[in-house]
């Protein structure tokens, strides 16, 4: 967590009228304090005021830290001269994540202003479609061929020091630039200067994606395998780039905000702030569209059995128990199967053991909470078949919200549809009719004992 002391300092310094030594402002700071400094600053005149007085070198490392709002405001409003520097001075995937947030003639201008070489690398990334490894991976690293010594290898990396930056593993090709193999910084370091590559890349089986593998299956891999870093190819082998485990940091939290605004019946777009609120407002609104239909139907039920109602009054007071603890069930069983498809700790191999444990679970909770239940509704109104209507209202409820808080999400994984849309409403108003109908039904079969 950033330190508030040190980014209110680095604002004041930001808005002073005074001078920022460049030299040393970037050793004291880190680029990630310099941004969250600036993206506190409401002011847009104030925040383009306050980065120019960064210069190149500083604002190159920054920009990509920003939140949205600054760095549109700033990728629109300065000169493409010095935008083209910045571009010029980045990491390959962070100047493409900088310009897919700007319009496609603004980025066109801002690359003209680069090398030819970075142009091309930058445009190619940012052709890859939006979460997947193409569009996060990076073109800077090492490649050698097999017949490299280690000492070859070594002299490369001392002229490739500054393109690269962070390294941590080297990655071996054959003559057409098709992967072979990898070999970590370590073991570079520790082995004879006349070996050669071919002899050192590591035994174990060679791990890559290609270029359409989606984010959350790299981030996937990562975790599983406690990777630093994962080589990018094409269908024919050919190394494009790599991807560092830094960027899988980035993508773990989108993949947790975009679950979470399912969960909740938003699209993750409601979460970005430069957005009007009418704009936020309309994302929000389809999945509130499905409560609002789900409410309806429960009003419709309710009425349906008004009859019921009307001959014993005292039900009305076990609705919001019946569906509250109905709803509350299904969202916990949902939310533990989206976080457990999302995590890989749910596959497709363990789906049906999932299910039945989860319906294991229900039975539990159902037969405790029924009991529960029955026994205070009998307390509350002094007649025994009340406790009975709640208490077998409540443990039905319960083990038909385990059942399809469980089914509806691992259903939506099996027809290869995001299973935290199924977190939401869906469950919740689904939980809700089924919970009340089986508390009618109930209570319907044994109104001649309500009475």
């Amino acid at each position: 967590m950033l330190d508030p002391g040190r980014v209110k300092e680095i604002a004041e310094s930001l808005e002073s009228a005074a001078p920022v030594d460049t030299g040393s402002f970037l050793e004291k700071y880190h680029p990630a304090e310099i941004a969250a400094a600036i993206d506190q600053i409401h002011d847009d005149d104030k925040i383009l005021k306050a980065f120019h007085k960064l210069g190149v070198d500083i604002g190159s490392e920054v920009l990509a830290h920003l939140d949205d709002h600054a760095r549109t405001l700033i990728l629109e409003k300065l000169p493409t001269e010095k935008l083209g520097d910045m571009i010029e001075e980045m990491d390959s995937d962070d100047a493409a994540d900088v310009l897919t947030d700007v319009s496609e003639e603004r980025a066109e201008d801002i690359l003209h202003e680069v090398s030819d070489e970075v142009e091309q690398e930058v445009s190619r990334l940012m052709e890859f479609e939006e979460d997947t490894a193409g569009h996060l991976m990076q073109t800077e690293l090492v490649s050698v061929p097999e017949d490299y010594t280690v000492a070859e290898t070594i002299d490369k990396i001392r002229v490739m020091s500054e393109e690269v930056g962070d390294l941590h593993n080297i990655f071996v090709v054959d003559e057409r630039n098709r992967l072979r193999g990898t070999l970590s910084l370590r073991k570079l370091i520790i082995s004879q200067p006349s070996a050669r590559m071919k002899d050192l890349m590591d035994d174990q089986p060679l791990m890559y994606v290609t270029a359409d593998a989606d984010q959350e299956h790299v981030a996937a891999l990562f975790k599983k395998y406690d990777l630093v870093s994962l080589p990018v190819v094409d269908k024919d082998m050919t190394l494009l780039g790599r991807i560092v485990v830094d960027d899988i940091v980035d993508v773990l939290e989108e993949e947790a905000d975009e679950d979470l605004m399912m969960m909740v019946g938003a699209h993750d777009e409601a979460l970005v702030q430069t957005h009007s609120a009418v704009a936020m407002a309309r994302y929000r609104l389809p999945w509130l569209g499905s409560s609002l239909l789900g409410g309806f139907i429960t009003g419709a039920l309710i009425w349906q059995f008004k009859m019921t109602i009307s001959e014993a009054l005292a039900l009305t007071a076990f609705i919001p128990v019946v569906m509250g603890i109905s709803g509350n069930v299904g969202a916990q069983s949902s939310a533990l199967v989206v976080r457990g498809v999302a995590t890989g700790r749910i596959g497709r191999g363990a789906l049906r053991r999932y299910f039945i444990k989860e319906l294991k679970v229900g039975l539990f909770l159902g037969v405790t909470c029924g009991i529960v239940a029955g026994i205070a509704a009998y307390l509350w109104q002094g007649a025994p078949v009340y406790g009975l209507v709640v208490g077998l209202s409540i443990f039905f409820s319960i083990e038909l919200a385990a059942l399809m808080g469980s089914a509806i999400p691992l259903f939506f994984k099996w027809a290869n549809i995001d299973p935290a849309i199924a977190g939401g409403p869906i469950v919740l108003a689904l939980n809700d009719i089924s919970g009340l109908f089986i508390f009618f039904a109930i209570a319907t079969l044994l109104i001649t004992y309500l009475r």
